[in-house]
């Protein structure tokens, strides 16, 4: 099954974030959702080989939006320490890394095709 049909609902969870900081930024660029994506990579990457994940060189919009991304992504796997979360199937450090490398294609490609906030554009089309 492909990735975006299986773990869709992951995608959706951490498209929405990263639309809903887009749209208290409108002046937000697929730049800014693509590095929070590759950090967010990097920190579970290290995670699920078994290393210490390193702090990101992120700072501002870049550094906010990978804290928005590791919020959803620590609930999705079933660390969230909020009771009032939803509760959900927890995942591996392995099928997060799996959606992030997903979501990081599909900026690369939406930007490629759109521009600087094509991604962005694109995805906010289908996020309420």
């Amino acid at each position: 099954m492909p990735i975006h049909e299986e773990y869709s609902d992951v995608l959706q969870n951490l498209e929405m974030t990263v639309i809903s900081v887009y749209r208290k930024n409108p002046d937000m660029t697929d730049y800014v959702a693509l590095r929070a994506y590759e950090a967010a990579y990097e920190h579970y990457r290290a995670e699920q080989r078994g290393h210490a994940p390193k702090p990101p060189e992120l700072t501002g919009l870049d550094a906010a939006t990978y804290e928005e991304i590791c919020g959803v992504c620590e609930w999705r796997l079933g660390r969230d320490p909020d009771p009032t979360s939803p509760t959900v199937q927890p995942l591996s450090a392995e099928e997060i890394v799996t959606c992030l490398r997903r979501l990081i294609r599909s900026v690369k490609l939406q930007t490629g095709r759109a521009g600087r906030q094509g991604y962005l554009n694109f995805v906010a089309h289908f996020t309420p």
